[in-house]
Parts: structure tokens; sequence; C-alpha cells
């Protein structure tokens, strides 16, 4: 049989139960200190990776919008209310029947054309931010505006169409018959 000297096993009872221990307050803090470092670690890793793998915007090219603006190339403020284009991009491209038309960029980056009749509701169309981009507006009477990039096909001038400017092509409005 085997017995134990226990008459020293309370003397490694702490007398004093108040006082928080030092090392485990040490160790506490670190433990949590390291968590955060890992966690923010890791939300930077995951951003970065879906930043990377997202798709680069591309870029329009438009001698139109890279012209210095001019006192004509000012929409209306309430144009600018209903279409969603940025003010500071608008360029004035042509005036046919159907009003006056402005190129633009919305803050997105779609490329706009904006058409603002004479007495009418302005009406515009944007699409996509892409080397070849291209916009076109039919007017009532059926006469037509196309805005294009630099490296937008120009439309068939056997149809019809004609350049009104950088960017910037008419189709007239048929013969009325």
């Amino acid at each position: 049989m085997t017995t134990f000297d226990d008459t020293g096993i309370f003397e490694l009872v702490d007398e004093e139960q108040d006082a928080p221990e030092r090392p485990q307050r040490a160790r506490v803090v670190a433990v949590l200190v390291v968590a955060a470092a890992l966690v923010v670690a890791g939300v930077t890793w995951l951003l970065l990776a879906r930043s990377a793998d997202a798709p680069a915007p591309e870029q329009l090219s438009v001698a139109l919008l890279d012209r210095q603006a001019e006192p004509t190339d000012v929409l209306p403020s309430e144009v600018v209310e209903q279409t969603g284009v940025d003010p500071t991009s608008s360029r004035f491209a042509v005036r046919t029947a159907a009003g006056q038309h402005y190129a633009a960029l919305r803050w997105d980056g779609s490329l706009c054309l904006v058409a603002v009749p004479d007495g009418d509701a302005a009406r515009v169309v944007c699409v996509a931010p892409s080397a070849a981009a291209t916009a076109t507006l039919t007017g009532p009477d059926e006469s037509r505006v196309r805005l294009g990039t630099d490296t937008a096909p120009a439309p068939d001038a056997s149809e019809g169409w004609r350049a009104a400017g950088a960017n910037v092509w008419v189709l007239d409005a048929p013969p009325a018959g």
C-alpha cells in the first residue's frame, strides 16, 4: 500500500484570491491581438482577391467627350435630373429636327446620347462602356442620331447615314409617303 505525504499540499494554495494573475491576463491580451490581426489579414486578402478577379472596365475613347467644354455643352438641370448623366461630361453633338443631341457619361461610366426636343421631355439612351460602344436615338419623325466611340464602326453611308461631327452620325427621316 502506498501512502502520500499531504502535509505540504495546502502550501500550494494561493492565499491572495483577489489579485489577478498577470501572466494569464497577458496571454489573453496576446491571443486577442493575434486573432484580430488574423481577421484583418483575412478580410484584406479577400478584398484583394475579389478585385483581382473582377474584369477591368473598358476604357471609352470618344473624341467628342475629350474636347474642352463650351457654353453650348451645358445641359439644363432638369434634364440632368431626368437622365442621370454627369453634367460635367456633356458635350453638344448635333441639332436635328428632333431637337438638340448631347453626348455624356453616366456616373457608372456608361456612354449616353441625350435628346432634348423643343418643348418636350428629354430622352436618353445609355450603353455599357466598351471599346466599340454605340448609342442610337430615333426621333418622332423616324430620323436617327448615332453616337459611337472612336473605334466603333461607322454606320453604312449607303443606307443614308452621314457624319455630323466627331463620333456622331445622322440618318434623316424617310420621305413622307
